[in-house]
């Protein structure tokens, strides 16, 4: 299930060397090219491929320190267990809480307010209902959740990581609201059966092995209660496989896929499509009454 992206002996990847000395190496050619007279004769053209550059691979070596560190504290964490690495039952844990946080502004070109919310809109959250948000991060998602359930509903986070979990109560406890975040995994949630109105997963189901998310969906319909609803928001299934670029092999699900396992455990798939951004897709399935 993980990468070993240790390229050398202190676990540096070759990977991001070559991105480090290409983010460095840009504005030092152009910087280079204007001292000797050049930059106005090679114009705006080569200032913006390095720029677009520069931007992509900063993007990209965000990407590798979230993602990357958190395979490498996996395999200590097992190492240290006596233990020989290999695939955990809970999947991919991302423990940079910051980068996380810089690697979503990178991504979404600052608007990232905007783009969770487009994702949360699916759920179509009502005053009054419980909200489970599932591998809720650095807790964005949730924030926006308390806002639309008002003072009379109630949102709880869970993420495996304690620096996700940190952080996102640090933020809510900066906005003033009330959420209940608590370190778990998705295949055991640590709340009574019927509990909640809706269960939210978003970004967050590609982490997970396959025998991890027909768990999670076990549990899922377990806090549900009868009628409520499961979002689901990822990225979708490549029409083919392809092995150049392939830096992250858990990063598209089969939403066909998934809506088997939901209806295998008793819910009825209400609406499926496009989110219209970053080729994401969403999924909402109900919980059959009994």
């Amino acid at each position: 299930m993980h990468h070993d992206q240790s390229g050398d002996r202190h676990g540096r990847p070759p990977l991001a060397v070559v991105i480090a000395s290409k983010i460095a190496l840009a504005p030092a050619v152009i910087w280079a090219l204007g001292y000797a007279g050049l930059w106005p004769t090679l114009g705006a053209p080569l200032f913006a491929v390095h720029a677009v550059v520069v931007a992509l691979a900063a993007g990209a070596l965000l990407w590798w320190f979230a993602h990357g560190r958190a395979a490498q504290h996996q395999r200590q964490q097992l190492m240290e267990s006596g233990n020989r690495p290999r695939a955990p039952h809970i999947g991919i844990t991302l423990h940079s809480a910051g980068a996380y946080d810089l690697m979503e502004q990178v991504v979404t070109f600052g608007r990232q307010r905007t783009f969770r919310q487009r994702m949360l809109s699916f759920a179509a959250l009502a005053p009054g209902e419980a909200v489970l948000d599932v591998g809720c991060g650095t807790g964005s998602i949730a924030l926006l959740a308390r806002h639309q359930v008002g003072p009379t509903g109630r949102v709880d986070g869970i993420d495996p990581s304690k620096e996700m979990i940190a952080r996102a109560k640090s933020k809510a406890a900066h906005a003033g609201l009330a959420i209940g975040f608590a370190t778990a995994t998705a295949q055991h949630l640590p709340f009574e059966t019927g509990s909640f109105d809706a269960v939210i997963s978003t970004l967050m189901m590609h982490h997970l092995p396959k025998r991890g998310r027909e768990t999670f969906v076990i549990e899922a319909a377990r806090v549900l209660k009868p009628g409520g609803r499961m979002l689901v928001v990822d990225w979708s299934k490549p029409p083919r496989r392809r092995r150049l670029f392939r830096l992250h092999r858990h990063g598209h699900i089969d939403m066909g896929v998934i809506a088997g396992l939901l209806e295998n455990q008793g819910f009825a798939v209400s609406a499926t499509g496009d989110v219209g951004m970053k080729k994401l897709r969403y999924l909402v399935a109900r919980r059959v009454a009994g």
